[in-house]
């Protein structure tokens, strides 16, 4: 049932690597797939309406208020409408009376709340599709009659968050994938494989995931390939997939303070460093070193080299964005010179079934406006440059990578392709000398946010590990009851494999990978060979994975370290480029639906006690990291505190 050959699916054999092992665990960590823009408007507002509304909802007018339960959302979508309905009377009436032009300020807050109008009605009230949050700004004393003083709120700011959803080709893509892996990562034996032992509680699955919905999503919809299910994704999520506290600290750990500070620190040098005037074949290779990082980066070099001039590619970005602002701003003038009243519920607004698309003149995907991709973009373009302090915010270079690869894939009937196609070469290349430097730039550095960041997930693997290697049998949840086994015809009731599967972000990927190939003092568990694979990959796309495999030999000595090996296999995800088809046609296309294969990066005949005493190290190294950081932490606030007391 378990006895396979331990090689990777691109028939790339280790050395000297025994003829038949036994399969006993398989543990992967992977991206999540394909998803729409993540998106964020903040408006702040002195609307009475607004305030109001505040004030009915929170407990205390100093604190944020984070919506989300149904009714408290409605209620804002009707203020909402309200309030569009109040300046749409207030504008008219300006031009009959007065005839002078609206002020700017006004339209863009009339635009930005017809965009949160459009946003709440675009799905069922409730899920995981958007995040609000009222955040108060300034305030005033109230006396009451009985003297008693109070705070009101006087401005507050409205932060809605969208977008970040797993779209049907990223659903299709991590099913494909899970198809994939049953047939490639476990023994495909004639009596049924991984299929047969699930089904005879010989499979022990665990799945978990942080608690991003597109994470969640991406897991069920992998889940439902390998296990070949049926039915939708919502049941398979509630069943399969398991996110509680300790999955989201380990599997998301960027609310840890120092992580963040240490990333802000990272981000302000790649500011600093990627918007210089210098030409790549001017400048030396210490300075290429500077701007990306030691040349074994392969790929970042190779990047900065056909990016040539950083800061003439980025003002190039930027004059590709406005020539496509330019033609979505004329497309969307055509289609609102018409009285857009006569549009049944508004601009943009979805019809009575749930299928219907945007009523908008022109389909786009999960039912955005014209308007919403607009203001999309008109952000990204706006945010991208500061004109009066001549700088670039190269933070915002991924979002512009991201946008762009998202409408060639899902809105190529815009008639955009020449434009998108430009702006997507540029992008492509700014972003990947920028994403890889967001965990550090040297090997010093992406080793110690790595260690930070992965520790407690390492942690974990390596219990499982150490779990799978002694089979302790209590912590199988569910197994078969033998007595039945003969009902079943199962000649190897004692056979069982264990399978981890970790869904997590992009951010993951990164410092796991920076983790195993850079390793510590003692060296590495990664080969030449595998981390020149890395290198090479320029970018960790959509549903990337990094797969162990824990094989035993029977025929060696129990007390032999040997007799437990570990294969390390890794696949940079979903790489084919956006390929800007015909509507009709681009389901058709294969290399929409598929992933890189996987390919062996670790070391030969690695042992599972290297890879254990390896994570140890790891791990007490992000450890001692993290004392380092609140010691510091410590003495600068017992410093501040000694200042206060001498003044």
């Amino acid at each position: 049932d378990t006895t396979s050959t331990p090689t990777s699916s691109n028939n790339e054999k280790t050395n000297n690597a025994p003829t038949q092992m036994e399969l006993r665990c398989v543990i992967a960590i992977i991206r999540h797939g394909d998803r729409t823009p993540k998106q964020k408007m903040k408006v702040n507002m002195t609307e009475p309406h607004l305030l109001a509304y505040f004030h009915e909802h929170c407990d205390n007018p100093k604190k944020d208020l984070k919506i989300k339960a149904k009714k408290p959302m409605r209620e804002f979508l009707e203020l909402v409408k309200l309030m569009i309905r109040e300046k749409e009377e207030a504008r008219k009436l300006i031009l009959e009376t007065s005839k002078k032009r609206v002020h700017p300020s006004s339209l863009d807050l009339f635009n930005k709340l017809k965009i949160m109008r459009d946003v709440l009605l675009r799905w069922k009230i409730g899920g995981l599709n958007r995040k609000l949050q009222i955040k108060p700004k300034s305030w005033e004393e109230v006396e009451d009659e009985e003297g008693n003083v109070s705070y009101e709120c006087t401005e507050a700011q409205v932060i809605l968050k969208w977008g970040g959803n797993l779209t049907k080709l990223g659903e299709r893509q991590a099913i494909n994938l899970g198809q994939r892996l049953r047939h490639e990562m476990y023994p495909n034996s004639p009596g049924g494989g991984i299929l047969r032992l699930h089904s005879t509680f010989r499979h022990d699955l665990k799945i978990k995931t942080s608690d991003e919905g597109r994470v969640m999503k991406t897991a069920a919809a992998f889940a439902k390939g390998m296990l070949e299910l049926e039915g939708e994704i919502p049941p398979i999520l509630v069943s399969l997939v398991h996110k509680d506290k300790d999955s989201q600290h380990m599997l998301d750990p960027t609310g840890n303070k120092e992580v963040k500070h240490e990333l802000e620190e990272y981000k302000v040098r790649i500011n600093e460093n990627l918007q210089k005037d210098l030409d790549f074949s001017n400048t030396t290779t210490e300075e290429h070193e500077q701007i990306v990082g030691p040349t074994s980066l392969v790929s970042m070099h190779k990047a900065l080299k056909e990016v040539g001039n950083p800061r003439k590619t980025l003002f190039k970005i930027r004059e590709v964005i406005g020539e496509l602002l330019e033609k979505l701003d004329e497309m969307l003038g055509l289609i609102t010179s018409g009285d857009e009243n006569k549009i049944e519920g508004g601009e943009g607004l979805k019809g009575e079934s749930e299928l219907d698309e945007a009523l908008s003149g022109i389909k786009l995907y999960k039912g955005e406006t014209l308007l919403e991709l607009t203001e999309r973009w008109r952000l990204l373009y706006c945010k991208l440059y500061d004109e009066e302090k001549d700088k670039f915010d190269l933070s915002r270079v991924p979002d512009v990578h991201d946008n762009v690869r998202f409408d060639m894939l899902h809105n190529p009937h815009l008639g955009l392709s020449r434009t998108l196609g430009k702006l997507y070469k540029l992008a492509k290349l700014m972003a990947d000398c920028v994403v890889p430097q967001e965990y550090g730039t040297t090997v010093e550095e992406k080793k110690s946010i790595g260690c930070k960041m992965c520790s407690t997930l390492l942690d974990k693997i390596k219990y499982d590990l150490i779990i799978a290697r002694t089979d302790n049998q209590v912590d199988m949840r569910y197994m078969i009851n033998m007595e039945y086994s003969d009902d079943h015809h199962i000649n190897t009731h004692w056979r069982r494999i264990r399978t981890r599967l970790y869904f997590t972000s992009e951010s993951h990927l990164h410092t796991l990978l920076n983790v195993l190939r850079f390793g510590d003092a003692h060296g590495c568990i990664i080969s030449a060979k595998g981390r020149e694979r890395i290198s090479l990959s320029p970018e960790l796309c959509y549903l990337t994975q990094v797969v162990m495999r824990l094989f035993e030999d029977n025929n060696k000595d129990v007390n032999d370290p040997k007799r437990f090996r570990i294969e390390i296999l890794f696949s940079p995800g979903a790489t084919a480029t956006p390929l800007h088809m015909a509507e009709n046609d681009r389901d058709l296309e294969e290399t929409r639906n598929e992933t890189e294969p996987l390919y062996s990066i670790g070391m030969d005949d690695l042992t599972c006690n290297q890879v254990e005493d390896f994570f140890t190290r790891v791990i007490e190294q992000g450890k001692a990291g993290d004392d380092d950081d609140l010691k510091t932490a410590k003495s600068s606030s017992d410093d501040k505190s000694k200042k206060k007391k001498k003044k």
